[in-house]
């Protein structure tokens, strides 16, 4: 029997459909499980790390990338396994895990214990697990983030349309929106760049391949390797920049985009160079500005249930356990 605690992120697009507290206890019944629904961060960040202490061997986080990326900070170096549940829009993180919304293969994959151990990037002293970034990415996160929160139709769209929100949101931004480059100061002993001053309307940085569910912007970036991906745009004007960002989208990645520069590190730091401070987003949430963003890779820095077409079932298992993960 093992020990399960759950949080569930009530603000989450799907979180009372599949993954209730009903149809949690009905598939995990064998377990000994302890359901959440912390009212705020302050009291979700106390149980986890409460979780922590007591040897609870797995945490569930039942909601997006924001609700992984708070849980996840308390787990860095810690032996409680992590298992993403996705209610999300993006649900990136769960998307790169195989993971499903189907609590019936979500009981197989905990059963087979099918977990690896993944890198995080430490971002001023937080964790990002997934994708962030500065420019025009961190703010389609920061509205989208904000409609969420004040427009209850905007949350009605996101229900309907799930991770389109973030290409809609996007597009409404290259239409409307002043195009706009920020000039930063980059440092990376593994840089390519002859001039590490550059002018760029969006720098991103990614320990997987997607962000935002579909923009394929790192196709050969892994989360285990001990490195991260750092992609810079260099794009002066607005047409060329968006047929390079929708050719990411489309799944066909610009190899002959000189203007687009892209490699793997281990540490980055980012200076603002044109006096105004730098909004970074990283998970899907805003980190705090600063004229200065320190960048480090954390290797095997947490421990999470992923399938990826594995068989699901293992040696380790008993004959008389076979029904039970059929």
């Amino acid at each position: 029997m093992a020990q399960i605690s759950v949080y569930l992120n009530s603000r989450s697009s799907k979180s009372h459909s599949a993954f209730s507290e009903e149809e949690l206890k009905k598939f995990f019944f064998r377990h000994e499980m302890v359901i959440h629904n912390p009212s705020n961060l302050d009291e979700l960040n106390e149980k986890v790390l409460s979780d922590v202490a007591n040897g609870t061997e797995y945490i569930f986080a039942v909601g997006g990338d924001g609700t992984m990326n708070t849980i996840s900070q308390n787990l860095v170096g810690k032996k409680t396994k992590l298992m993403v549940l996705p209610t999300g829009t993006a649900n990136d993180f769960a998307q790169e895990l195989g993971m499903s919304n189907s609590l019936k293969k979500i009981s197989k994959i905990f059963n087979a214990q099918t977990t690896k151990q993944i890198d995080a990037i430490k971002v001023n002293g937080k964790y990002m697990m997934t994708n962030g970034g500065i420019g025009m990415a961190c703010e389609v996160a920061s509205t989208v983030d904000h409609l969420r929160k004040s427009s209850v139709l905007f949350k009605k769209m996101m229900k309907t349309i799930g991770k389109e929100t973030y290409s809609v949101v996007y597009a409404q931004k290259m239409l409307t929106s002043p195009y706009e480059s920020r000039k930063v100061f980059i440092e990376s002993k593994d840089s390519p760049l002859l001039n590490n001053l550059v002018s760029s309307p969006m720098i991103l940085v990614n320990n997987q391949e997607y962000i935002g569910g579909k923009f394929q912007v790192a196709p050969k970036t892994k989360n285990n390797d001990g490195k991260f991906n750092v992609t810079i745009f260099l794009h002066q004007n607005r047409f060329d920049f968006l047929k390079c960002t929708l050719q990411m989208m489309s799944g066909r990645y610009p190899t002959d985009d000189k203007n687009l520069i892209s490699f793997e590190t281990d540490a980055l730091t980012m200076n603002s160079a044109d006096g105004k401070p730098l909004r970074f987003f990283g998970d899907g949430e805003i980190f705090q500005e600063s004229s200065m963003i320190d960048l480090s890779i954390v290797p095997n820095a947490l421990d999470v249930f992923t399938y990826k077409g594995e068989s699901l079932l293992c040696s380790s298992h008993s004959l008389d356990k076979i029904d039970m993960i059929q």
